[in-house]
């Protein structure tokens, strides 16, 4: 299991399997109805989303690491753990489907 299954686990920020499955089964769908060059566009966007949302959890996990125990445990603690568990969520469901697009790419190449 690697560092962002742990921390999404940890905040309970984690997906359910029927989660997974539903983002597979959009993916799965979107890809059909593209041709080539859209899912070479869209795979590009969606790495790109994931870049961006991997720099702002660093920027909201290295906010919780500078937090002193009892802000850590009070509301300010709260809501940035709040906020990471949403972005681990995202970056794992765009993950999901980046994998689907990626290998519907393959089968269409």
């Amino acid at each position: 299991m690697g560092l962002l299954e742990d921390l999404t686990n940890l905040l309970g920020g984690s997906r359910t399997e029927s989660d997974v499955a539903k983002d597979k089964q959009e993916a799965v769908d979107e890809a059909a109805k593209l041709d080539l060059e859209g899912l070479q566009s869209l795979i590009k966007k969606v790495m790109e989303m994931i870049s961006s949302k991997t720099g702002e959890l660093n920027g909201l996990q290295a906010q919780l690491k500078d937090l002193n125990p009892m802000d850590l445990l009070g509301e300010k603690g709260s809501n940035l753990k709040e906020q990471v568990s949403g972005l681990l969520s995202v970056v794992s469901t765009l993950k999901t489907k980046l994998g689907v697009y990626q290998d519907a790419l393959k089968d269409k190449q």
